[in-house]
């Protein structure tokens, strides 16, 4: 429902709305097991090179669930030039299908590592709330501020446990079915009896996820002031986003920096355009922990800016040639950045990446 009304004599307007989701979902995955026959009545295995094939079966799943997924919207004309909004949500993530495949992943040469589908894995939903305030200063100016809260439950995560070899039985793998590599990484930690494995698996946490955020945007033409001094065409463009994460338990949405904000020079007059952009966030954590093989180790990003140039020159405009084309020069990344992460201690370097420099000319036109 869309509607307007005027209060205290300035105009409401707002949507209100509900979405009704039902959902009905098969995952089918291949499972691999070990033909019986391949175990005497004794408990002997059968030599290599007389066992029968792994029994293959296709296992399906099936999950079924509704929602109802409210959503309200209210802005209101506090003046000419100044709007407040105000906006509540309920939202639904629907799970990884990858993740809800049934059966095992066990290629890691060390044969250290193994992951798990798990076809129980529900949807999450969040309580959205949002209030905004945003002032027109004329033209494309405006200067807004936004604080939001959204409140998730059943946030999926990663779990990892470790567990024997000889738990993933199971599932068809023994000490058999590995690749020679395999099993001598799994004779160094040794052999198939005494080996530990790390079992990673999506499941969704029990505790509640909140993320308060805060968001503040400036778009400012200068003319009002350069015109003093016979200049215009510039501005400039400034965001800013905040966010901070609690829970009571494992919940932590990874890889959301804390502290991002982006801001953009401009001029923009007579065919020509020149723009200089920065782009920045806060370092964050990337994943959980028991990383590669290690319990307590997790994986962090450094704090990370860039620099960007681009421009456009109209030469039909600059120089009064009809049909003259457009030049174009971009500058990516112009002051070397490099985009790095590290493993749990940040003299621990786990990947770094020097994209250098990127220049791009392009002429484009009409004939």
């Amino acid at each position: 429902m869309n509607g307007e009304q005027e209060l205290g004599g300035n105009m409401l307007r707002f949507n209100v709305g509900v979405r009704y989701v039902n959902t009905i979902q098969t995952i089918t995955g291949r499972v691999s097991l070990p033909d019986p026959r391949n175990t005497t009545s004794t408990g002997a295995a059968l030599p290599d090179g007389s066992r029968y094939e792994n029994i293959v079966s296709n296992v399906s799943t099936r999950n079924v669930y509704s929602k109802w997924l409210p959503a309200a919207t209210f802005a209101y004309d506090v003046s000419e030039h100044a709007v407040v909004r105000v906006a509540g949500s309920r939202t639904m993530t629907r799970p990884d299908p990858s993740a809800q495949l049934p059966g095992v992943n066990f290629g890691a040469p060390s044969a250290d590592q193994a992951t798990i589908g798990n076809p129980a894995l529900k949807p999450y939903l969040s309580t959205n709330l949002d209030l905004g305030f945003e002032y027109y200063t004329g033209r494309e100016g405006v200067v807004s501020f936004n604080a939001f809260r959204k409140s998730i439950e059943g946030f999926t995560n990663t779990f990892i446990s470790t567990v024997p070899f000889g738990d993933l039985a199971q599932y068809g793998i023994t000490y058999d079915t590995l690749n020679p590599t395999q099993q001598i990484a799994l004779n160094s930690r040794g052999g198939p009896s005494a080996a530990q494995v790390q079992v990673t698996s999506q499941v969704n946490v029990p505790n509640k996820l909140t993320i308060n955020g805060l968001e503040f945007q400036w778009v400012q033409p200068l003319d009002f002031i350069t015109k003093h001094i016979g200049v215009t065409g510039f501005g400039f463009n400034a965001n800013a986003t905040v966010v901070d994460q609690r829970s009571d338990g494992p919940a932590q949405a990874f890889g959301v920096a804390p502290f991002t904000y982006n801001i953009t020079g401009y001029y923009e007059k007579n065919g020509v355009m020149l723009r200089v952009s920065t782009t920045s966030r806060e370092g964050s954590q990337n994943s959980g922990a028991a990383q590669n093989g290690i319990p307590a180790a997790a994986l962090f990003g450094t704090d990370y800016t860039t620099y960007d140039f681009s421009s456009s020159f109209d030469l039909d405009k600059i120089f009064g040639l009809a049909g003259a084309p457009q030049l174009t020069i971009n500058v990516a990344n112009f002051t070397d950045a490099t985009l790095r992460s590290y493993f749990q201690f940040e003299n621990a370097t786990f990947t770094q990446y020097k994209p250098g420099r990127q220049f791009l000319i392009g002429l484009r036109g009409t004939f």
